[in-house]
């Protein structure tokens, strides 16, 4: 399997799991050097968001429901007017954005040979695509998720930090690649959706306790959500 028949796989999934509705949104994956070189890969990937994987902050997960359960710390961008054809550049792309927020994606790396997977098997799964959390939007002229800050603390330890670069280096190019390639895929890029550009920081495996991910930009805070998982 190639990684455009991977996509032509994960789009009718994903199409007969809607039957008919539209996604919540689209995420980008393996946006670092390190996730792409972990699945054999030199390029980023793209999936979808389900409506009914938007999660509040604060909210417990059960490791027996979700058993791969992992934790990124990203960042949300919201659609404020729709996009049914390319866009050739970032300053086209944001005259599309009309919010900018922290958000927590929960993807579901329940694999029977985790070790054994590349690009195409994550494509063709959908990129893992599982919860997520999103706080507040605010607009993108007063938010730059650019010079955004990130930490994350579980059960009172620092797990890592990470900043907004960290996606593709830049947060409006990782963006403008996950539009582009969905409307690749036949997806319309429609009003109220969300994209979720990449992991900041790193990918970090669930374990039981409370995780809070903090976000701050020029010394003020954007944010924090939080997450806890049970056994």
């Amino acid at each position: 399997m190639t990684i455009n028949s991977a996509y032509d796989v994960q789009t009718r999934s994903v199409r007969a799991k809607l039957r008919g509705a539209s996604p919540a949104g689209f995420k980008a994956g393996l946006t670092s050097a390190p996730a792409q070189a972990r699945f054999k890969t030199d390029g980023a990937v793209a999936g979808v968001l389900f409506k009914e994987g938007s999660l509040q902050s604060g909210t417990t997960l059960s490791l027996r429901e979700v058993r791969g359960l992992h934790i990124e710390v990203e960042i949300a961008m919201r659609i404020g007017t729709a996009i049914d054809k390319p866009l050739p550049d970032v300053a086209a792309l944001r005259a599309h954005i009309d919010g900018i927020a922290p958000a927590i994606e929960l993807p579901n790396l329940d694999y029977v040979q985790p070790q054994a997977l590349d690009a195409v098997d994550i494509v063709a799964t959908n990129v893992a695509a599982s919860k997520y959390i999103v706080g507040d939007f605010v607009s993108p002229q007063t938010r730059d998720p650019n010079s955004v800050d990130i930490r994350l603390v579980c059960n009172d330890k620092e797990m890592f930090t990470g900043k907004g670069t960290d996606s593709l280096g830049d947060q409006w190019r990782a963006a403008l690649w996950l539009v582009n390639q969905m409307l690749a895929q036949g997806w319309k890029i429609q009003p109220g959706q969300i994209l979720l550009t990449g992991s900041l920081g790193r990918m970090l495996p669930a374990t039981t306790g409370h995780c809070v991910a903090g976000y701050h930009s020029n010394q003020q805070q954007w944010a924090t959500l939080a997450i806890n998982v049970s056994d």
